[in-house]
């Protein structure tokens, strides 16, 4: 039986920085294990930005994007009208950045100074910008003529990209959206007109105001972790790529990992044994791995009849999420995106524009710009903004047959924090996902005050011509209670789920900063987006791929400790 030096479980964005780095020295055997398909990134419906609408939509699982979706649940949950909230994730090489919508924020420099303050010493803003930059190929720095098809030139050129703050070499090529539609310019137009500031860089010094989002593209085509980190080196001798298997258990020998058990596609079961075992998994599946193989809480173990290895409570709990609700309008003019029978000779016209120029409506994902504004009045944004050009997004592809427009709105720190468990010792089984939204401290205010703002840029005059109905929450939702309802009714997650395994120092911290290894054990690592402490305020993707870059580093500095 082959033994590896390294095992990697999940090949998603985490795990696919950790197999191309692991593996630059030709000397260290890596093992990446992945339970969906290998080879994702030429496919078109991967490589088309607005297929992203397709992969959450029932309706449209004829295109073939249903293949790249796992999908959770969570309980019934009490602050949401004991709703069940769906919860999808992205299955097959690449894990989410398969099927996300590419937008690229890393957050604020208060958000991983709080790691730091938390325990997560050496995880401070400081300390992760050289890896921010190391991740990056910043196309408008490589190429001056990049943005000027974008509109606010004025603007843009009053605050220069700072070279400072990005890298022009990495694996993740980073560029604004390249065909633009024109209803984002009466955005941008409303948004000062609401006074507000224009920001030329959400991923510079400071992270508030409006302005365009840069985004996981190249050449119009979606960047995926596989095509960034595992294509150009898969033909590496000391790579072997697993997919097809689930895992089902990592091997302990006492404290010590020593494998991992998997079954395939056909339920056949079989083991690949590493000396190092790294979870990457992402926020679901780790934990629930963990909990699998007896590390985590003890009274929880012994509930299932699961052997303890170790006694760890923090495993599963600390489950943080970004919770998202839309602002919905008709359109009177037909600039908005959608496929009307009015619409279809643009249509044709976008498809071949695709297909010719990789430009137009099918190399957008619709939301080419937002915001980050401050609902307190304190400078620190705790909302963010999504403006898309199209009524249909992943939480609503009916919406495409209707011209209109959306503002999503985001609460970037809520203060709700769930916990995942087991259903049963059966590790086919989903586990138990709860978030307790609007729970205990938590409230509405935040998204309630989000919305006010949006009908605040909606109703400047640049929308006057496009403005119709507001389908949702309705005009007639106009005081808090009415907005509280209409948040409980149909709030979601931007499924940025995080915090399941959180590195620290503290008894319900999970893994250990300096090395990601799990506290108590011994040869098991977890590296993804369930070890941050608090979730950051932006899409998760940047930070994931950051401190998989970090975490690179510090086991390949272990590795050199161990062997010196």
């Amino acid at each position: 039986m082959d033994k590896f030096d390294y095992v990697i479980v999940g090949a998603g964005a985490a795990g696919c920085v950790l197999a191309n780095r692991l593996s630059e020295d030709p000397d260290v055997r890596v093992a990446l294990i992945e339970s969906g398909s290998d080879r994702n990134s030429r496919k078109a419906i991967i490589r088309m930005p607005l297929a992203m609408v397709t992969f959450m939509a029932p309706a449209l699982a004829f295109l073939g994007g249903a293949k790249f979706m796992d999908w959770f649940k969570t309980e019934p949950e009490e602050g949401v009208d004991n709703r069940e909230i769906d919860l999808p994730r992205g299955h097959g090489t690449g894990g989410c950045t398969l099927v996300n919508g590419q937008i690229f924020i890393r957050g604020q420099r208060e958000d991983y100074d709080e790691w730091r303050d938390l325990g997560a010493f050496g995880w401070g803003y400081d300390d992760l910008l050289p890896y921010f930059r190391k991740v990056e190929r910043f196309e408008p720095l490589l190429d001056k003529a990049a943005d000027s098809h974008l509109p606010a030139k004025a603007e843009r050129d009053a605050q220069p990209i700072d070279p400072a703050y990005h890298g022009t070499s990495g694996q993740i090529n980073l560029a604004h959206i390249r065909s633009v539609n024109p209803l984002t310019l009466a955005f941008l137009k409303s948004a000062k007109l609401a006074g507000y500031r224009f920001n030329s860089d959400f991923n510079g010094p400071r992270q508030d105001g409006y302005g365009f989002y840069t985004f996981t593209q190249s050449n119009g085509e979606r960047v995926t972790a596989e095509s960034a980190y595992i294509n150009p080196i898969r033909d590496r001798a000391n790579l072997t790529i697993l997919s097809g298997r689930k895992a089902t258990k990592v091997i302990m020998n006492g404290k010590r990992a020593e494998g991992v058990v998997w079954q395939d596609n056909d339920g056949v079961t079989g083991e690949t044994r590493g000396a190092e075992i790294i979870l990457s998994a992402g926020s679901f599946v780790s934990p629930h791995l963990l909990l699998l193989s007896g590390i985590g809480d003890k009274d929880q173990l012994a509930e299932h009849g699961i052997p303890l290895v170790h006694d760890l409570p923090g495993v599963g709990e600390n489950l943080q999420d970004h919770l998202d609700v839309s602002v919905e309008y008709l359109s009177k003019s037909r600039v908005p995106y959608a496929a009307s029978l009015r619409a279809l000779p643009q249509n044709i016209a976008h498809v071949a524009n695709w297909i010719f120029r990789r430009r137009g409506l099918f190399a957008s994902t619709t939301a080419d710009g937002g915001a980050f504004l401050s609902t307190k009045g304190d400078g620190r944004p705790d909302i963010q903004l999504f403006f898309c050009t199209a009524i249909a997004n992943t939480q609503n592809a009916k919406g495409f047959s209707a011209h209109g427009f959306i503002m999503h709105v985001c609460q970037l720190r809520p203060d709700s924090i769930g916990r995942l468990k087991l259903k049963n010792a059966d590790p086919l089984e989903k586990p138990l996902i709860k978030y307790n939204f609007f729970q205990g401290k938590s409230t509405t205010q935040a998204l309630r005050d989000g919305i006010r703002i949006s009908r605040k840029i909606i109703d400047q005059a640049p929308f006057a011509p496009h403005k119709d109905v507001e389908l949702s929450p309705g005009m007639d939702a106009t005081d808090d209670e009415a907005l509280d309802a209409f948040i409980r009714k149909n709030v979601g997650t931007l499924f940025h789920p995080v915090g399941t395994c959180a590195m620290g120092a503290g008894p319900m911290a999970v893994v250990d900063p300096g090395s990601m290894r799990v506290h108590g054990t011994s040869g098991l690592r977890v590296v993804d987006a369930s070890v941050m402490p608090k979730i950051v305020s932006g899409n998760t993707v940047a930070a994931t791929y950051c401190l998989a870059e970090k975490a690179a580093d510090l086991i390949k500095g272990n590795r050199r400790s161990a062997v010196e």
